[in-house]
């Protein structure tokens, strides 16, 4: 039909079109439709082609991200763009550092980093990068993501090589980021009469016999005799224990 908008043409898109078709776009201000606009059109990118997009956790502001394939697609298109190598930093079990190629590693080995190196034509020295896993790990109630939990080396070689991209071309990805760098945010613990939810960390870590004996300590305190003071005269006038209340 002849009023028909092509969402996937990057100039025709504009605050409507983004709130009415893009997944999140109901939800996001006004103030992060026109950012995600301006970043689109600056870097050529399309939200509908999954090339950029929101992540918005809850009341949190949106977060603009971009996605790996289109760092990938606008890298190859660069013409002195001459390969990329990723692989991750592992800890082996004689407590050595080792870096492989590609992200695997052996049960035997922790990951520990991930790596990514971009060569150049103009350049006899490629753009290095190297990220820590402690860094970049996204925890939920005290424990790695599902995603972080599951894939945790191809999720820190993204990191590592999104990275990577960004510093050999400043210009082609300057303000953007990958969704791996971006955490969830934690959510605060469930309060109830004053006393916070334990996360699970917590849970797994709970001592019974060392919370038990911690109790008994503490009512053994309260139950000492205490004595009553005269606060003029400093006379002590009575003797009061735990059993008299």
């Amino acid at each position: 039909m002849a009023n028909e908008i092509d969402i996937y043409e990057a100039k025709n898109l504009n605050t409507a079109t983004v709130k009415k078709f893009l997944k999140g776009g109901g939800q996001a201000s006004d103030e992060e439709l026109a950012m995600l606009l301006a970043i689109s059109r600056n870097q050529n990118m399309n939200p509908f082609m999954k090339e950029v997009y929101f992540i918005k956790y809850g009341s949190a502001a949106a977060q603009i991200v971009v996605s790996r394939d289109f760092y990938r697609k606008r890298a190859f298109q660069n013409p002195n763009f001459a390969g990329i190598e990723v692989g991750v930093i592992v800890l082996n079990k004689d407590g050595v550092l080792e870096h492989n190629e590609g992200t695997f590693k052996t049960k035997d080995q922790e990951l520990v980093g991930a790596w990514a190196r971009v060569h150049l034509k103009n350049t006899e020295i490629p753009v290095y990068v190297a990220v820590s896993y402690d860094e970049y790990v996204q925890m939920k109630n005290g424990q790695p993501n599902s995603m972080w939990a599951n894939k945790p080396c191809t999720m820190l070689g993204k990191v590592a090589e999104s990275q990577a991209l960004r510093m050999a071309f400043p210009a082609e990805f300057s303000g953007t980021y990958g969704e791996e760098e971006y955490p969830e945010p934690e959510k605060e613990p469930r309060e109830v009469n004053g006393v916070k939810q334990p996360d699970r960390a917590q849970i797994e870590s709970f001592d019974k016999e060392d919370y038990v004996a911690r109790k008994i300590e503490e009512l053994k305190e309260k139950a000492q005799p205490q004595k009553e003071v005269v606060e003029e005269t400093g006379e002590v006038i009575d003797e009061i224990t735990a059993e008299d209340f």
